[in-house]
């Protein structure tokens, strides 16, 4: 009895041996690893669930690139979750990663609110083994598959230039509306700015004005400078917002005159808006740098893609969408191009700004 017992359990347990490899075995053939960590790819043509966290939906801006994203969501067969929308608040913004990666992204697309700020939630992101690609904005700290991103130090550059350039005088003051400082972005293109200004302009000098990226904060710190200084030849506003409330300051203090006249105060924008392409026809914005809102959606969902498929990428590489693929801040970014939008060129179809 004792023998026969003693092979019917060891027969047993053969059988739920088999049983549970086999019960793994169809696990994993009837799933794909969506991470290129685990050495598992995406199979080609394959769905999959791309969670989205923003730090902003409420300008021109970011309306469109939602739009554009949802477009490209389905040429790349991504199930969107979100956006979910931190409204500047980083610490929401690190909750809504968590709750997007609960429900189910397989990958995720995030703007930072804060470069710095944001490293936990990328850390708990690759805990979980999703990717993560990091558009418009940069991490300081913390890993990601790829930024999409235009180089910002030279939005900084050409936006300073071009006042410097185009100015009624040969001196005089500059008043830089910066966005956040904690964001890459706003540090970067006030950097650049200065950086020309002082190499190649010594006679202008810049005053700063930290709007964290607030319309309302920025029209008022224009009002100071419009007030302040009456040797004020440029504006540059680090992004399009507000652009309308600075031109309505400038009428109320009789400031205004078109592009070209002989006391105009040149202004210059960041994103390249179709609003900002009116603006720049009707001659009252001199310029902006067009911030490619479809490339960005674009090219966020293709690199989430890539990621889970275990594709990878090296600085130096070349892209075959006129770009290359750079090292910031320890990360790989898709640097893409982002050029100035003036009267020569707004009317020019390959603008983003113009596709609609």
């Amino acid at each position: 009895m004792k023998s026969k017992f003693a092979s019917r359990l060891r027969a047993l347990c053969a059988l739920v041996v088999v049983a549970t490899v086999l019960a793994a075995c169809g696990s994993t053939s009837g799933t794909t690893s969506t991470t290129s960590t685990s050495g598992g790819t995406l199979a080609p043509g394959a769905g999959f669930k791309l969670g989205v966290s923003l730090t902003f939906n409420n300008t021109d801006f970011w309306t469109n690139y939602i739009s554009y994203e949802t477009k490209f969501a389905a040429q790349y067969n991504a199930t969107l979750i979100g956006p979910l929308v931190a409204n500047n608040d980083a610490a929401k913004q690190i909750t809504d990663i968590h709750t997007l990666i609960q429900e189910g992204a397989q990958a995720l697309i995030v703007n930072p609110v804060d470069s710095a700020a944001i490293a936990p939630a990328l850390d708990y992101a690759a805990s979980k083994n999703v990717p993560v690609v990091s558009v418009d904005v940069a991490p300081s700290s913390g890993k990601v598959f790829m930024i999409v991103r235009a180089d910002n130090v030279q939005y900084g550059q050409k936006s300073c230039k071009f006042i410097a350039s185009h100015a009624t005088g040969t001196s005089g003051h500059i008043a830089i509306l910066e966005g956040d400082l904690a964001s890459v972005n706003g540090k970067d293109r006030t950097d650049g700015c200065n950086q020309v200004i002082k190499s190649s302009y010594p006679n202008f000098q810049t005053v700063e004005y930290a709007t964290k990226w607030d319309t309302p904060t920025a029209v008022n710190d224009a009002k100071t400078a419009l007030s302040t200084y009456p040797d004020l030849r440029g504006i540059y506003v680090e992004w399009s917002a507000p652009e309308d409330g600075i031109l309505a300051a400038e009428h109320a203090a009789s400031k205004f005159t078109p592009v070209g006249g002989s006391s105009h105060i040149v202004m210059i924008g960041n994103d390249g808006t179709p609003h900002e392409h009116a603006l720049i026809r009707a001659s009252q914005l001199d310029a902006s740098i067009s911030q490619p809102a479809n490339a960005y959606a674009q090219y966020a969902i293709f690199y989430a893609r890539a990621a889970l498929e275990g594709k990878t990428y090296s600085a130096g590489q070349s892209t075959d969408h006129n770009s290359t693929i750079v090292n910031l801040l320890g990360n790989l970014e898709d640097a893409l191009p982002a050029p100035v939008v003036d009267k020569t060129n707004v009317n020019d179809p390959n603008l983003w700004g113009n596709a609609k």
